[in-house]
């Protein structure tokens, strides 16, 4: 059963740190980030925003979770903005697959920012609470708002 997998995985979320370069593990790419939203003009607002506001990042794009998935795989982003509601994978879905896939290949779990124009699902909430590298933010979305939290997950105190 999807719903009962996807809610199990957000509601024990791994550590941030599936495995960190300290023991050998493969860390998040620190110069990316993946946005995730399947309404274009969401999407490419954010991406401008992105790329304005944080000098020399890669930003990626996705539609949906699987795009995003895919995209992960070859990226292994820092952080990830992903909309909870999207078609063929849905933000909660995504996560609980690159979660399992950085703890099956010993890579470091990039932070997530959230984003949602709905009532966030609780196990989104305890996800959030259980990890304060992940983000969750309603949308309307202010520009100095998802610029302040990819930035502060790009860029945390441990990182310099």
């Amino acid at each position: 059963m999807i719903q009962a997998e996807t809610d199990a995985g957000l509601q024990n979320p791994e550590p941030r740190q599936c495995s960190g370069p300290a023991d050998g593990g493969e860390p998040c790419n620190r110069a990316r980030v993946l946005i995730t939203d399947d309404d274009e003009t969401v999407l490419r607002l954010f991406e401008m925003l992105i790329r304005s506001e944080v000098p020399g990042i890669v930003v990626d794009t996705a539609h949906n979770g699987a795009e995003a998935y895919a995209s992960f795989l070859r990226g292994h982003h820092a952080v990830l903005v992903l909309d909870l509601n999207m078609p063929i994978l849905d933000g909660r879905q995504t996560f609980v697959r690159i979660q399992g896939l950085c703890r099956d290949r010993g890579w470091e779990m990039p932070a997530v920012v959230f984003c949602t124009g709905y009532s966030p699902p609780d196990a989104v909430r305890r996800a959030v609470r259980g990890d304060r590298s992940h983000a969750l933010l309603v949308k309307p979305v202010a520009a100095d708002d998802i610029v302040q939290a990819v930035r502060n997950r790009l860029f945390r105190p441990s990182d310099s």
